[in-house]
């Protein structure tokens, strides 16, 4: 039989000590009463001396014995907590996820959402940039990974190591429901001279658009509106075209709000693109949330 003092003797002799009383402790310690006895009487065996002792008219009373112990009983349950509470900040992990804003702001909710319930002790920290720059952090070794949203070719290359699609998406050519070609089948031809707003100058979109128009031996004007949220505001009030992926203009479309040209050729291709130093171990924290985000804009 152990003869080590364990820490819930320490507890209930702590509890017998602020209450005076078994039942009372065992209401404060949530246990039943017959527990709380049958912990006294192993600590007494530990011990070798009686804990309480009981005089007639009053509640229990701790024995000199009892008393000695008490002081190495409260220090034994702080320095449990601590242990606990090293382990518990040890194990508590850090995904740093960079993307752009559109993947923040119009993808990220719903799967953070549904990662934090199965992983609650992983802390999520975004930071949002632009996707070349998110790339860098990666090499550096400043962000474990980075979602952008990129042509599907260009998500598809790599080395196959810590690079790789995600999931296909959609762009959308938005125009506000008072714009002239809402009601039309549109072309290439149809957008030329117009003004094309994007949230990034620098992005992915300008690319695959530039080459998308040349291809068609089309000119349009591209204008940066800063942010997503921009080049809405920008097609609601003028007769731009936005360029956005439908993810993040799905409720405008929905509502009637904004309107998706009918486009006659097919748009360019794009996809969300992960980059890691390595790739995610399949059971691990990053995988599960890259699954979720996956599956938040996969076609049903």
């Amino acid at each position: 039989m152990s003869k080590d003092l364990e820490v819930r003797h320490c507890r209930v002799l702590v509890a017998l000590s602020e209450s005076g009383g078994v039942a009372s402790a065992a209401r404060g310690l949530g246990l039943a009463q017959s527990t709380v006895s049958e912990t006294l009487l192993s600590l007494e065996r530990v011990i070798g001396a009686p804990v309480t002792v009981r005089r007639a008219g009053r509640e229990a009373t701790l024995t000199p014995a009892a008393l000695a112990l008490l002081p190495h009983a409260q220090a034994l349950i702080a320095a449990s907590e601590a242990a606990l509470a090293a382990v518990s900040e040890e194990s508590h992990e850090v995904i740093r996820l960079g993307t752009v804003e559109s993947i923040s702001s119009f993808l990220l909710p719903k799967p953070l959402r549904a990662f934090r319930e199965t992983w609650p002790r992983v802390d999520v920290r975004v930071t949002i940039g632009l996707c070349e720059e998110l790339r860098r952090r990666v090499s550096r070794f400043e962000l474990d990974a980075a979602l952008t949203i990129e042509g599907a070719e260009a998500a598809l290359g790599g080395d196959g190591r810590g690079l790789r699609a995600i999931s296909p998406a959609q762009l959308r050519l938005v125009v506000s429901p008072r714009n002239p070609l809402a009601q039309l089948a549109v072309g290439r031809a149809d957008l030329a001279g117009r003004a094309l707003l994007l949230a990034d100058p620098d992005g992915a979109f300008n690319a695959l658009m530039q080459a998308w128009l040349r291809a068609g031996a089309q000119a349009a004007r591209f204008e940066s509106a800063g942010s997503v949220d921009g080049v809405k505001r920008g097609v609601q009030t003028s007769d731009a075209v936005g360029v956005l992926p439908d993810y993040a203009v799905s409720e405008e479309l929905a509502a009637g709000s904004l309107v998706a040209l009918q486009v006659r050729e097919t748009l360019p291709s794009i996809a969300l693109r992960l980059t890691t130093v390595d790739p995610p171990f399949e059971t691990s924290p990053l995988q599960s949330l890259i699954e979720q985000i996956g599956a938040a804009i996969r076609p049903v």
